[in-house]
């Protein structure tokens, strides 16, 4: 028969969730502005000149490529901070972020983004962030599975010198 699963302790997933959605939008927002800036340079001193810059297709990859890790990275550390069903707590975190981003996206300033680039981050940042929990469900289930033997008490190694004298 299978062992129950570990109780939920509702402090570290309220956490998880909410450190999720904080770290996906100041990492996110951070590493945009930081990416138009550097590109744009002194130029930027609005945002129409800020969505100028950042719809350049090479700036639009970039923040394509950024969101995905940014996504991948904050699931990761909701998994983390969650402990046990990571996937379950990090799609809150993921459902809440979409519907912020479709929010944004449609009513905020991100209008000036093309559709298409629009559509791309609503679909993939959501599946990221749980793709970073499952990768987190995969390590916490590997470290649980093996055996957790000290260094020290394993002994020497097949092949190895220890112990062996040489001249």
């Amino acid at each position: 028969m299978s062992d129950p699963a570990p109780p939920i302790n509702a402090v570290r997933v309220i956490t998880a969730v909410l450190g999720a959605l904080v770290l996906f939008s100041v990492l996110s927002q951070v590493l945009e502005y930081t990416l138009v800036r550097t590109v744009g340079g002194e130029s930027v001193t609005s945002m129409a000149a800020y969505f100028a810059v950042l719809n350049r297709p090479p700036l639009l990859a970039a923040k394509v490529v950024i969101n995905a890790f940014v996504a991948v990275l904050a699931g990761y550390l909701s998994g983390r901070i969650a402990g046990t069903r990571e996937v379950t707590f990090t799609g809150i975190a993921a459902a809440a972020e979409s519907c912020s981003l479709a929010w944004g996206f449609m009513t905020g300033e991100y209008v000036a983004l093309p559709i298409w680039m629009r559509t791309l981050l609503l679909v993939t940042t959501g599946p990221a962030m749980l793709a970073g929990a499952w990768i987190r469900m995969q390590a916490r289930l590997a470290l649980e599975s093996s055996p957790v033997t000290p260094p020290a008490a394993a002994g020497p190694s097949a092949g190895s010198n220890a112990g062996r004298e040489t001249s």
